[in-house]
């Protein structure tokens, strides 16, 4: 299975079990502190509403999981995640080998330019920012926490300086979501202690459930390769932009071949295998769904007529869904 495959399945599946709609408006269009652009209407976010929502994300993502409308694409992940297992070692050694043609690196590491004593270790830095030095490196840092963050200030940044509600809501958005699902992807980092491919010592990698938390800090590359943290990241940015911004149909398009890329490399660089992704890709796109429903409102009888299509599940069998908006 392909990366790009994982890309088009999970398209197929995520969009038709997450947030039901976007939470009804509680009062007309027009009022007084929402700027409506389209079919939505967007409130100017609170100081730290990304922080106050955290409880909320987790609740609402437990109440979209465990669901049965969720059921097709909890099986994708589960299904997709044992067969990706089983084919682990000869996808890394087939993806380790492209590299080696298209002379790609095979190091993850970046050029650090800030960094401080670490406080858990001592006689070892802790990198604080690192940026790419060659291709290997540009492209996995695609997924780099940094980076993402980075275009969450320029929302708020644009946001503050233009008084535009959407950018700010996106800023907060990206933000919310990030934080959410790296709290999620960390536990179960800490829980499933899976070796990552540059260190493995059998084949697919040996999982080490409930690891030693001492060890598992000295030895990080030992134990932190599922599920992938850089690929929800990434998709958390894409899905959140895209939502709020519907009028560049470029997005979409162009966040998920940087995500492939992004997968390619993480592989490459003996960072991940491909079996750590669905999970990482489920987790990504329902805590950006929510973050999203959770700033902004449905204004009625807003929005102008469009046709949208969509791919769908119906008996299942894959279809395509057309929907009219007036």
């Amino acid at each position: 299975m392909s990366v790009l495959s994982i890309f088009f399945l999970c398209s197929i599946v995520f969009p038709q079990f997450s947030i039901a709609s976007d939470r009804a408006a509680g009062s007309s269009s027009g009022t007084a502190g929402v700027q409506v652009i389209g079919a939505y209407g967007y409130a100017k976010p609170e100081l730290f509403t990304f922080i106050k929502n955290q409880p909320s994300d987790f609740k609402d993502f437990g109440n979209v999981t465990f669901r049965k409308e969720s059921v097709p694409a909890l099986a994708l992940v589960a299904v997709g995640t044992g067969l990706l297992i089983a084919a682990d070692q000869t996808l890394y050694e087939k993806t380790y080998a492209l590299g080696d043609r298209w002379n790609i690196s095979h190091r993850g590491q970046q050029k650090a330019v800030l960094s401080m004593s670490n406080p858990f270790i001592s006689g070892k830095k802790l990198n604080i920012l690192s940026l790419p030095n060659d291709l290997g490196s540009a492209m996995y840092f695609i997924g780099d926490g940094w980076l993402h963050l980075g275009i969450a200030g320029g929302f708020l940044a644009y946001g503050l300086a233009d008084s535009d509600n959407r950018a700010l809501q996106t800023s907060g958005e990206l933000a919310e979501a990030i934080v959410a699902n790296g709290i999620v992807v960390q536990a179960l980092k800490h829980i499933t202690g899976r070796e990552n491919p540059s260190t493995l010592t059998v084949p697919g990698g040996k999982w080490r459930f409930f690891p030693n938390q001492i060890d598992y800090h000295k030895h990080v590359s030992k134990y932190d390769a599922f599920p992938s943290g850089h690929l929800p990241t990434a998709l958390i940015t894409v899905t959140v932009i895209a939502e709020n911004y519907p009028e560049y149909n470029f997005i979409r398009p162009l966040g998920y071949s940087l995500l492939a890329l992004l997968s390619f490399q993480m592989v490459n660089n003996g960072v991940h295998w491909y079996s750590d992704y669905p999970l990482a890709l489920y987790t990504g796109y329902t805590f950006a769904e929510i973050a999203v429903r959770r700033g902004r409102t449905v204004e009625s009888g807003r929005g102008s007529r469009s046709f949208e299509m969509m791919p769908t599940i119906v008996g299942g069998a894959l279809g395509l869904a057309v929907r009219r908006r007036f």
